[in-house]
């Protein structure tokens, strides 16, 4: 699938990835009226409005069961065979490295979880068993762009040579495939909205955009691991739960001109035997008259990794001393770890004073399936420093390294903010990196 080349574009507000996760909002309707045993209303309801955007009747974002009927909280779970998917239900959610869902649960519907499963989960009958229903429809998020579909530049992915979906085999697990787009932008062209097109939500997991200066050497569509130029930079990302987002109308977003690429990165995760064809990529309405602040999203962190089997609460820590000589204008920060990440920070150093600190962004309890953007208003001036700080716990038996695999890991914070390229370093200018040594 090629780009199309937009005219013009508008938009009211901020753009960051903001992935909340499976199960945030309702999706589909909990089916408590079923012959036989039937529901709780109370923990109905719980499914209703947390689990069922994942967990519906047909499976979504690489949910492996659905949670829609007092039958299949009674199933064996498809992880683990010998146990009810109810008693996983009830670990799940207390979860500290990877719960479900990825926003923690109020403390009251955390309750009546914990006293259903405590009770051993039990069906019921007659009036203590009800029925709760929401609007099922679900739109794509790039429906609702705030411009026309001729002022959007669409990255979808496809077969290789054609415009045809991109085959995700049945029961493949994780599969992380690239595609790679020559950049048909003039210079000055920027963007000003994203949102995902979302085609089989029911196997995918998250996806990126990126700009990179070099052509990428695997091909027009490669696997992701290993095969990622060194330069590549964020320019937007989608998980489960995002609906698009938009710029301030005074900022627009850099875009590599017709010298550069873009790569998609899509994270599928099919469990069943199915295959599924996909066309799932980002959109983002574009303008072609710059706008007063050009921004960019800016790396921080550390590749420097190497956590040990079984350790826990091990942290990495990289530092950021920008060469930026005016102020920098923060408008939101993401952290991205994989599956061992558990917390992340970032501290700033007014005037590179260590005893003058201001917290940036801090996830004391992060989420592999719920990268959620921290909008931000902090200006920082010349002189001032960063560090982040990312924790793991290694649950494996091997010493896990950086590296683009799920199985590997990394330590970044996506901060955007303008003016484009002001939180970089010499050694990053052209990532839009700033990572080196921790104050």
């Amino acid at each position: 699938m090629r780009t199309t080349q937009p005219r013009h574009g508008l938009a009211p507000l901020l753009v960051a990835l903001a992935a909340a996760g499976c199960g945030n909002e309702p999706a589909a309707t909990v089916d408590t009226t079923t012959s036989g045993l039937s529901l709780p209303t109370d923990v109905a309801r719980v499914l209703q409005t947390r689990c069922v955007t994942c967990h519906s009747a047909t499976t979504m974002y690489g949910a492996p069961m659905a949670l829609t009927t007092y039958a299949a909280t009674q199933a064996m779970a498809a992880s683990t065979p010998t146990r009810p998917v109810w008693q996983l239900m009830g670990e799940r959610v207390h979860d500290p490295v990877r719960p479900m869902p990825a926003t923690r649960l109020p403390d009251d519907e955390l309750a009546i979880i914990d006293r259903w499963v405590a009770a051993g989960a039990p069906g019921c009958t007659g009036s203590s068993c009800g029925t709760v229903t929401t609007d099922p429809t679900a739109t794509s998020p790039a429906s609702r762009l705030p411009c026309a579909p001729g002022s959007r530049a669409v990255f979808v992915s496809h077969a290789a040579g054609s415009t045809n979906r991109f085959r995700v085999p049945g029961a493949s697990g994780n599969v992380n495939k690239c595609f790679a787009f020559r950049s048909s932008f003039r210079a000055g062209q920027q963007a000003t909205a994203f949102a995902a097109r979302v085609d089989q939500s029911r196997v995918l997991h998250h996806l990126i955009l990126f700009a990179t200066d070099a052509q990428p050497g695997a091909g027009e569509v490669f696997d992701c691991d290993g095969n990622m130029p060194r330069d590549a930079r964020f320019i937007a990302g989608w998980a489960p739960g995002n609906e698009g987002s938009v710029l301030p109308q005074d900022v627009g977003l850099e875009l590599p001109d017709s010298t550069g690429w873009f790569i998609l990165q899509v994270h599928y995760w099919n469990t069943t035997p199915d295959v599924a064809d996909d066309g799932s990529g980002m959109e983002m309405c574009i303008t072609d008259t710059p706008r007063l602040h050009a921004a960019s999203v800016h790396t921080l962190g550390s590749l420097n990794l190497a956590i040990p089997p079984r350790a826990q609460g091990v942290e990495v820590v990289g530092g950021c001393t920008p060469e930026n000589t005016e102020p920098v204008h923060v408008l939101g920060s993401t952290a991205h770890m994989h599956r061992l990440g558990v917390a992340m920070r970032t501290e700033v150093f007014r005037g590179g004073n260590t005893a003058r600190m201001e917290p940036l962004m801090d996830v004391p309890s992060y989420s592999f399936d719920s990268q959620v953007s921290h909008p931000s208003e902090m200006v920082l001036m010349p002189g001032d420093t960063l560090r982040t700080t990312c924790r793991y716990n290694n649950t494996t038996n091997q010493t896990v390294y950086f590296g683009e695999r799920t199985e590997d890991e990394m330590c970044f914070n996506f901060v955007l903010a303008w003016p484009a390229g002001s939180l970089s370093n010499a050694g990053g200018r052209a990532a839009r990196r700033c990572i080196g040594r921790a104050p």
